[in-house]
C-alpha cells in the first residue's frame, strides 16, 4: 500500500515541507485550520482535504503551530509525526548547535553565527527565519539552529551537537496549558554539553564563550552586528524593542533602561494568561490596538491611555519625551510579527517627529 502524506499547517513551514516533498517527487495533501472543510486554493489546486479525511492518511508532516492538544483532537497524536527539525537531523551532516529560552535566542544565535564564521563557516536557521529543510543541503561546518518550545514539543530525537538554554521564564501558556509543560518542552534540547545562560553575563560574552569551545583561537575584539528591534535606539529619546512579545522582556527592558518615562504597549496578552502585571519605573504607560482594553484590564499602573491606532498615540508625544517602546506581547491581530510592527513603529516615530 502506498503510503499516504498530509502537511499539517500552510504557513512557513509548511511550505517549506511542500518543497521538500516535491523535490522528492512524492506526492501529500494539505490540512490547514483556514480550510477545515478542504476544498481548492488559488495556490495549491485541490490539495486541501477536510478534518474528517485525515484518518485516511499514514504520515503527518507537523508545523509548529500544530500542539499536541490539537493534533490528539484531529485524532493523529498516535499516527507517524515528522517535524522539520527530525527530518534536518536525519539528512544533514553539520555540526548541530540548538539554542532555545525564552528572551535573547535569536540574538545569541546571531552573535555566535557571526563569530564561527570569522574562525570557519555557520549559518543561523530555525526560529530565526531561515526554514530547516530548504538548507538540508547546505556545507557549512556549523548550523546554530534556533528552537521554539513548539518546535521542541514534537521533536522525536534530540540528534544536536550541542546545546544552550538561555533562560526559561512564563510564556506561551495559551499553548502548552501550564508553565511546567512549557518548561519541560525547553528541556528537551538538553545534551551532555548544555551551556546554561547566566546573567552575569553579557550576552556577547557568552557567545564568545560558547565559540571558544568550539574553535579556541576565536578572537574575543570582534565586532558584532545587531539584530533590529531589541531595544534599538531610533534617538537619544526614543527606543524601538518590538521584539518584546511576553512580560520578562518588558521588565527586562524597564531595568536595564532604568525607564521613567513613556512606556508604550499593545499586542495579545493572552499567551501568557498573566492577571495584574505591575508595572513600575515608567510615568505613563500608552496602549494602543485591537487587544488595548484587554491589556488595561490585567496591567497595574496609575496612569494609563488607551489609543485605537499607533498614529493617534505617537501625534499626542511631545519631543522632549523619553519613549519606549516595548510591547510586551506578541502581535496578535494588530501586526503580523514583531518586525513588521517594528518597522511601523520606526516610520510613524519618523513622519511625526519630522513634522515637528
Amino acid at each position: 500500500m502506498n503510503e499516504r502524506r498530509v502537511i499539517l499547517g500552510y504557513g512557513l513551514t509548511g511550505k517549506s515541507f511542500e518543497k521538500f516533498l516535491i523535490k522528492k517527487k512524492l506526492e501529500y495533501f494539505l490540512y490547514d485550520d483556514k480550510h477545515p472543510d478542504g476544498g481548492k486554493s488559488n495556490d495549491v489546486g485541490n490539495k486541501f482535504i477536510s478534518k474528517s479525511e485525515l484518518v485516511k492518511f499514514d504520515t503527518f508532516y507537523v508545523s509548529p503551530g500544530f500542539s499536541k492538544k490539537k493534533l490528539n483532537e484531529l485524532g493523529v497524536l498516535d499516527k507517524n509525526l515528522l517535524t522539520d527539525i527530525d527530518i534536518f537531523f536525519s539528512l544533514n551532516q553539520s555540526f548541530k548547535i540548538g539554542i532555545t529560552g525564552t528572551n535573547a535566542k535569536s540574538s545569541l544565535t546571531h552573535y555566535l553565527t557571526q563569530i564561527l564564521n570569522s574562525r570557519s563557516t555557520a549559518i543561523s536557521l530555525g526560529n530565526i527565519g531561515k526554514p530547516l529543510l530548504e538548507n538540508l543541503d547546505h556545507t557549512h561546518k556549523y548550523s546554530v539552529i534556533e528552537l521554539s518550545s513548539f518546535q521542541l514539543e514534537k521533536m522525536q530525537g534530540n540528534e544536536l551537537n550541542l546545546s544552550v538554554i538561555t533562560n526559561i521564564s512564563k510564556d506561551h501558556i495559551d499553548y502548552h496549558g501550564d508553565f511546567e509543560s512549557y518548561k519541560s518542552c525547553k528541556f528537551k534540547i538538553m545534551k551532555t554539553k548544555t551551556f546554561f545562560y547566566n546573567d552575569e553575563y553579557q550576552l556577547q560574552d557568552f557567545a564568545f564563550s560558547i565559540a571558544k569551545s568550539l574553535e579556541p583561537n576565536t578572537d574575543k575584539k570582534l565586532k558584532l552586528n545587531e539584530l533590529p528591534f531589541r531595544l534599538q535606539p531610533l534617538s537619544k529619546n526614543i527606543i524601538n524593542d518590538s521584539k518584546s512579545t511576553n512580560s520578562s522582556s518588558l521588565y527586562y527592558a524597564i531595568e536595564k533602561l532604568n525607564f521613567s518615562g513613556v512606556l508604550i504597549m499593545c499586542g495579545n496578552p493572552n499567551k501568557e494568561n498573566y492577571q495584574n502585571l505591575i508595572i513600575n519605573g515608567p510615568a505613563k504607560v500608552l496602549i494602543f490596538g485591537k487587544h488595548r482594553e484587554d491589556i488595561k484590564k490585567r496591567i497595574i499602573h496609575n496612569n494609563i491611555k488607551l489609543y485605537s491606532s499607533l498614529e493617534s498615540l505617537v501625534s499626542s508625544l511631545d519631543t522632549n519625551d523619553q519613549i519606549l517602546f516595548s510591547p510586551g506581547n506578541p502581535s496578535g491581530d494588530d501586526f503580523s510579527n514583531f518586525t513588521e510592527r517594528g518597522e511601523h513603529f520606526s516610520k510613524i516615530i519618523e513622519v511625526h517627529f519630522d513634522k515637528k
